[in-house]
């Protein structure tokens, strides 16, 4: 089986530059550090055979709900083997969780009330937890382009005294200590500015609650597989660097949660060129992927992509939009100008298309690609299979 041969549309994951990027933020994690854990977002790209191939490489699952925690139990990972964060935590799996001694970061009041139940419950026990800190980054960071003008909307608040108000109850409780704080904050920029600021603002609220931390947990967030941008070595030199002026790296764990940083630049999307049009000044490339495969919540303008012709003599064409397969006016996901001519059989083929796709590709009009893994020694594994109607109308009654 080759690339060629395969049906198209359909996702790669080429596992050579997977591991490339493993391989770094482990170095770096080792270097700047040396006691840390790596987590990975579930939520990011949930594909089995992606969080069993992590798993293999000693990676945490980092998972914020219910369906996260039992997909991850299903394929290995023991709650010491998991971070739990998120603001819709299910009260079941909560108590189990610390119950098995899982990292779990706080960040909601009904989690602060289940903590009190589940000390009283089990009196006997330790609990250890950590807390979700929202501070105001972008008044430490006012160069910065943030995701929300307003600020994230996750964790207790620093400014207004919430923050310490979760960390006074938690305290408060004979058999419970918080040991962690998690400083996941996103912003659009993903600059070292913002990850020094998350790194201070740890130092700052340990220093002034005197928490004796085992974990700080600076969550995800990085730029990952672009030369224009930070990498790990980057990003974990200008951490560990603010880190060490209140934490002592053989006694406090780092632990670290990517996504998109690590998964995107080894995955791209296939398609194949399936007809062209004129339409009044107009040349339509239409093609068997969509925006719905690559850009469901439909906020990207750019689709980094290289494009594979069947053979050279083409004349070149000042314009060609470059169009999906619904039915919906909106999928056009570029513009090819002054380049040459896209015909049937031509590839367009989808560069960093590994985060936040898969995930959220909808089941509109078509159902859901094939997933495929090219191995490190050239063999190709077929990871998830097309869906078809069998798939679609499982668990339906008609």
């Amino acid at each position: 089986m080759t690339t060629k041969s395969l049906p198209t549309p359909y996702f790669m994951i080429k596992e050579d530059l997977l591991q490339k990027d493993i391989d770094l933020l482990r170095t770096s994690l080792e270097e700047n550090w040396g006691n840390y854990v790596m987590g990975y977002s579930v939520k990011t790209n949930a594909l089995p055979w992606l969080l069993t191939h992590l798993q293999k490489q000693c990676f945490y699952a980092e998972i914020v709900s219910d369906a996260e925690y039992q997909l991850s139990k299903h394929l290995g990972f023991t709650e010491q083997n998991m971070i739990y964060n998120g603001p819709i935590k299910n009260q079941e799996y909560f108590n189990s969780f610390l119950l098995q001694g899982g990292f779990l970061n706080i960040d909601s009041h009904d989690e602060l009330a289940w903590l009190q139940a589940l000390s009283l419950l089990y009196p006997e026990k330790n609990f250890q937890v950590g807390v979700r800190v929202n501070f105001d980054i972008a008044a430490a960071c006012p160069e910065e382009d943030l995701i929300e003008e307003d600020g994230g909307r996750f964790g207790f608040c620093y400014e207004n005294g919430a923050l310490k108000d979760a960390i006074d109850l938690i305290q408060s409780l004979p058999n419970v200590k918080v040991t962690g704080l998690h400083m996941h904050s996103s912003s659009q920029s993903r600059t070292l500015h913002i990850f020094a600021a998350l790194a201070r603002t740890a130092c700052k609220v340990a220093a002034q609650y005197q928490l004796d931390l085992s974990y700080v947990d600076m969550g995800g967030g990085y730029y990952g597989g672009r030369p224009d941008k930070p990498n790990y070595a980057d990003y974990f030199k200008t951490i560990c660097g603010e880190l060490k002026k209140q934490f002592d790296p053989s006694k406090t764990l780092l632990i670290v949660e990517p996504g998109v940083s690590l998964i995107s630049s080894a995955t791209t999307f296939v398609t194949s060129v399936v007809d062209v049009k004129d339409i009044r000044n107009h040349r339509y490339v239409v093609t068997d992927g969509s925006r719905t495969n690559l850009n469901p919540m439909v906020t990207r303008h750019e689709y980094p992509h290289h494009i594979e012709r069947k053979n050279d003599n083409r004349v070149t064409l000042p314009s060609q939009w470059i169009t999906g397969f619904t039915c919906m006016e909106y999928d056009r996901l570029f513009e090819c100008k002054d380049e040459a001519e896209l015909l049937p059989g031509d590839r367009v083929i989808y560069d960093t298309a590994g985060g936040y796709t898969m995930c959220l590709n909808p089941l509109f009009i078509r159902y859901l690609p094939s997933v495929y893994v090219e191995k490190t020694d050239g063999e190709m594994f077929m990871a998830r299979e097309q869906w078809g109607i069998e798939e679609f109308l499982q668990k339906n009654y008609y």
